[in-house]
């Protein structure tokens, strides 16, 4: 599954909301990859169905930079959850070849995920 792409441009930033709907069998894998440098405002995962089963929504920096510079952002245990929702207050800054990759690993074809990812391009 690949990210639907929307830019909203008010004033002077380049605002983007990545986001996606779909149920799948197997592991959730997606990569948001901007190619500007950008700032990570928020993270949203919506789940049609709690998980009873224990396991991880992980999100981590695929930094351009090497391996040596990952992030781990997210490891939250989503067992009992339907809604997650992360604000940075400071927004996080990211390298323009850097990719913000999700994880997560037995999703269930009758679990509905939405997936939203919010930030802004930076100049310079």
């Amino acid at each position: 599954m690949a990210f639907d792409e929307v830019y909203i441009q008010p004033q002077l930033w380049d605002h983007f909301s990545f986001f996606k709907t779909t149920g799948l069998d197997g592991t959730l894998s997606e990569t948001v990859a901007p190619e500007k440098k950008f700032k990570l405002a928020e993270i949203r995962a919506h789940f049609s169905v709690a998980f009873v089963s224990v396991e991880y929504l992980k999100a981590y920096i695929s930094a351009a930079k090497g391996s040596e510079y990952n992030t781990v952002l997210l490891s939250y245990l989503v067992s009992g959850s339907t809604d997650i929702f992360i604000h940075y207050s400071d927004p996080l800054l990211f390298l323009s070849d850097d990719h913000l990759v999700f994880e997560l690993s037995l999703v269930s074809g009758t679990n509905v995920i939405g997936l939203n990812v919010v930030g802004w391009a930076v100049q310079g």
